[in-house]
């Protein structure tokens, strides 16, 4: 073998021998500690940050929930009658007032003193069409209503602690009237009946109708003064009917052609019930509720008519009440009805209007009566405007 044979072959063999070593299975060739032993800033920090909750948005934006805030009821604002003669006198003291076909009667509480005694005791009476004319403006004020005589014989001296008239009821000629009385400081009610003759211009009282209604509660000077007549009844309401003063209220329902009577359903509503319109065919009629401070017994922080209804302008500066309220009949009791009250613009100039008499005046609102507070007062109340 030659030298170069012999070399070529002992290269052929490292070079093989180098490949084996290399290339063991299952090792790995390890190019530097850096490999190994990586610094700290070859380190790569990864942040996690929350993705979102994927909520649902709404498609447009709500209106906001607007709040209602009623406006405050309107208040009607009285038409002053003007008025002349002995009913003019705040003395007078009116209690009542009812018509008998087109003529006003007005029902004085002493009508045997006072203004209202000339050569008898009176009554007093308009004609609807004088107040109607007054109020078009077709004549001028004052009205002076006209004297008619109320003779009743010995009904004075059955009636212990006579306290005056308080109601007056008319059905034809018939006159229906009721009288407080305070027996030695027990308070009593009455009824008593009598004809009305126009033509001798006299109202007859017949003592012997007279009997004696049982009252829902003792409280001194109060009795009936709410006198209703219907087609073979009378209803009276008491004074006072409060929650608080008269826990167990009633009504009375009495027979005209006898001396019966009974008790019927009544609720309570707050503050005094001074007088009361005629009926209607559906049994509605409206009556007078007031509050006057000097009476503060009759006070309450809770009344339900006001709750429901709200207080008008110059109700709400106050606490003095003079509103109408409608109530109905149903055979068997009388309750409030949903109709809105009729509340009066009071009088700041004036601490009270001691409403006690009122009557319907055809389609176009009511007359009212003052008794005493702050004087004698006519007035017009026309209907609130819808």
């Amino acid at each position: 073998m030659n030298k170069q044979f012999v070399l070529i072959l002992l290269l052929l063999i490292v070079i093989s021998l180098s490949f084996i070593g290399c290339s063991q299975p299952g090792q790995e060739t390890i190019e530097s500690t850096e490999a190994i032993n990586p610094s700290p800033t070859n380190i790569q920090t990864i942040t996690y940050t929350p993705q979102p909750t994927n909520t649902i948005k709404p498609t447009s934006t709500p209106e906001p929930k607007q709040t209602f805030t009623p406006s405050p009821p309107k208040e009607v604002k009285i038409k002053e009658v003007p008025l002349a003669g002995p009913i003019a006198n705040p003395k007078a003291q009116i209690s009542g007032m009812a018509w008998h076909g087109d003529t006003l009667i007005i029902l004085p509480q002493y009508p045997e003193k006072g203004p209202a005694i000339s050569t008898n005791p009176s009554l007093f009476i308009l004609t609807k069409n004088e107040i109607i004319d007054f109020l078009n403006g077709s004549i001028p004020g004052p009205l002076t209503p006209t004297r008619i005589s109320i003779l009743g014989g010995s009904l004075l001296s059955q009636v212990p602690g006579y306290e005056g008239y308080e109601a007056i009821a008319i059905t034809g000629d018939k006159v229906y009237l009721t009288i407080e009385a305070n027996d030695s400081g027990r308070m009593a009610g009455y009824l008593v009946e009598g004809t009305y003759i126009p033509e001798q211009g006299t109202v007859h009282i017949d003592p012997a109708s007279l009997i004696e209604l049982p009252l829902p509660a003792q409280i001194f000077n109060y009795a009936y003064e709410t006198l209703i007549s219907t087609d073979s009844n009378l209803l009276t309401i008491y004074e006072a009917n409060g929650i608080e003063l008269n826990p167990t209220p009633f009504a009375i329902r009495a027979d005209k052609s006898s001396s019966s009577f009974e008790e019927i359903g009544f609720r309570h509503i707050e503050y005094r019930m001074t007088d009361a319109t005629d009926m209607d065919e559906n049994g509605r009629f409206w009556v007078t509720n007031i509050f006057m401070p000097i009476e503060f017994w009759l006070y309450t922080e809770s009344d339900p008519i006001f709750e429901k209804f709200g207080k008008g302008a110059t109700h709400a500066e106050t606490i003095n009440v003079e509103r109408l309220l409608e109530l109905q009949y149903n055979g068997e009791e009388i309750s409030l009805t949903e109709t809105e009250p009729i509340q009066l613009e009071l009088d700041k100039e004036i601490n009270a209007r001691n409403w006690e008499a009122l009557v319907a005046l055809d389609n176009m609102g009511f007359l009212a009566m003052t008794d005493t507070y702050p004087d004698t007062i006519l007035a017009f109340i026309p209907f609130p405007e819808k």
